[in-house]
């Protein structure tokens, strides 16, 4: 049976559990602070993502929805222990068979983003039946350390490896596959924001901005939408250039 620890020190640990001796045990955290993609600190909350990527195959982004895009990549836990701006200490526990089935690749930490805007508050959607509300970008936070095996008693000993520095969201989360993605019928700009008129369709959706096509530099928080009205009105802010491009996408 998995088991999440938050570790206590910064160099070491020691804990007592039922775990089998040849339990696995990764150990991660990040120095902060860690922020979203428009250079606001992570909120209380947020959710960090343990990954496995099979080796010789790269990461493939996690969806709007929460899940992995690549076959070749698996969510192994969703944390939602964000605080003070970054990932406390954390030691992961993983019975001997998933470690073994998993032997084959690593292990990296992803911060996300799962802000939701609701009744003029700002909080991170939060897990629900194990999974995730929604997706509104990720990035790479730190590589998880292998901290041993559990030792005979349940009880193990750590060396705990930090990040440098603060992490940031760097890539949007992509769209469901197969879901109908609303249609900007509008855009104007309004001071330093720009006013994006929307088909309103019942689910999340969110602006996603960039310098080109692709508009996935930027991520805001998402809007929940009841698809009861012809249209809603989304804010985003305007680019620092000239120009810039929008997309907003739903799930």
């Amino acid at each position: 049976m998995k088991k999440l620890m938050t570790m206590i020190g910064v160099a070491g640990l020691a804990f007592a559990a039922t775990a089998a001796i040849d339990d696995a045990l990764l150990a991660f955290s990040t120095v902060g602070p860690d922020k979203y993609a428009d250079g606001t600190t992570v909120l209380d909350g947020e959710c960090y993502a343990l990954v496995w990527t099979k080796n010789g195959a790269t990461f493939g982004g996690i969806a709007a929805d929460g899940t992995a895009v690549a076959e070749t990549d698996k969510i192994v836990l969703l944390a939602p222990i964000a605080k003070d701006g970054r990932c406390p200490n954390v030691l992961f526990q993983i019975d001997s068979a998933k470690a073994d089935e998993l032997a084959d690749g690593t292990y990296g930490v992803y911060l996300l983003d799962t802000r939701v805007v609701s009744n003029g508050t700002t909080k991170p959607a939060g897990i629900k039946n194990g999974k995730l509300s929604l997706v509104n970008g990720y990035g790479l936070a730190t590589k998880a350390t292998k901290a041993g095996k559990a030792m005979a008693g349940g009880a193990a000993k750590a060396q705990e490896k930090e990040s440098e520095g603060g992490q940031m969201v760097a890539a949007g989360a992509a769209a469901p596959k197969d879901l109908p993605q609303p249609k900007i019928t509008s855009i104007k700009i309004e001071g330093d924001y720009v006013k994006l008129t929307v088909q309103n369709l019942p689910g999340f959706m969110r602006v996603s901005s960039g310098a080109d096509v692709a508009a996935d530099d930027t991520q805001g928080a998402a809007q929940a939408t009841d698809g009861k009205t012809d249209e809603v009105i989304l804010y985003a802010p305007k680019a620092a250039g000239a120009s810039g491009f929008f997309k907003v996408i739903r799930n």
